[in-house]
């Protein structure tokens, strides 16, 4: 598997603090089958110093060099969607691998005004957006109309693989279910931090899709996909998005939609 969402560098943000954490934090993710990982280390994100483009290359050095080459890490960043995004993009440390593809981030409460127009002047620009952990956003849970408008403007979206097991309840977990099968994700990553503390679970999120909604899709989500935005290319896997159920009122029932 490919995990296109991993805080792995130390010391740079939440997640893991020292060397000796990301190296084992890479071990478990072999552990879980994971081939190659993305470091998507926090930027934009009040709550940490962005990083410069030297710290993040010295991270990654320093990581694969402690690992020995037993796992493939590449660079990438969990930019927070704020305005200032779209003079960022000249910065190549902010996207997957260098490539086009660019992990953002929402608010956790609510989706900020002005985010249509932030993210048509991405996709507008040539970046492809992924929108990270969307059931994570209470707005989004409360109208998913919200996020099928994102991907019908070309943003794609990853979830974070612990609620497919159940973490955060079993209403959750249904809606995450839900929109991998209304082609409303296209990528599940562990979004991992700490060997202690969100650490990586993939292996049974894999197949809990598989035995859900087929082999072919666990595959698109976790393996094909991810691979193609690491390589900078096209998805393999990008269904038409299922339209919205509406729910029948009384008129409708009695008398048909118009």
């Amino acid at each position: 598997m490919i995990d296109i969402h991993c805080h792995i560098l130390p010391a740079l943000d939440d997640g893991p603090r020292s060397l000796e954490e990301s190296v084992r934090l890479l071990e478990m993710l072999r552990t879980e089958g994971v081939t190659l990982a993305v470091a998507t280390t926090h930027v934009l994100d009040h709550r940490y110093p962005s990083p410069t483009a030297a710290q993040i290359d010295e991270g990654l050095r320093a990581v694969r060099e402690a690992d020995g080459g037993k796992l493939e890490v590449v660079g990438g960043a969990e930019v927070r969607l704020t305005p200032d995004i779209l003079d960022l993009l000249d910065r190549p440390e902010l996207f997957v691998n260098g490539g086009r593809y660019m992990l953002v981030e929402l608010p956790s409460t609510l989706i900020p005004v002005g985010t249509e127009n932030l993210l048509f002047g991405l996709t507008s620009a040539g970046v492809k957006p992924i929108i990270a952990h969307p059931e994570r956003n209470r707005m989004l849970l409360k109208h998913p109309e919200r996020l099928r408008e994102f991907v019908r403007m070309g943003c794609t979206g990853q979830l974070d693989a612990p609620c497919l097991m159940g973490s955060g309840g079993s209403e959750l977990k249904r809606t995450a279910l839900k929109w991998l099968g209304e082609g409303l994700v296209h990528f599940v990553a562990s979004d991992a931090h700490r060997p202690g503390w969100r650490a990586p679970l993939l292996a049974e999120p894999y197949e809990v899709i598989r035995r859900e909604l087929g082999e072919d899709l666990a595959r698109a989500v976790l393996i094909d996909n991810p691979r193609a935005a690491v390589e900078n290319q096209e998805l393999s896997h990008i269904p038409e998005v299922a339209p919205e159920r509406r729910r029948r009122g009384w008129f409708t029932a009695w008398f048909g939609a118009s």
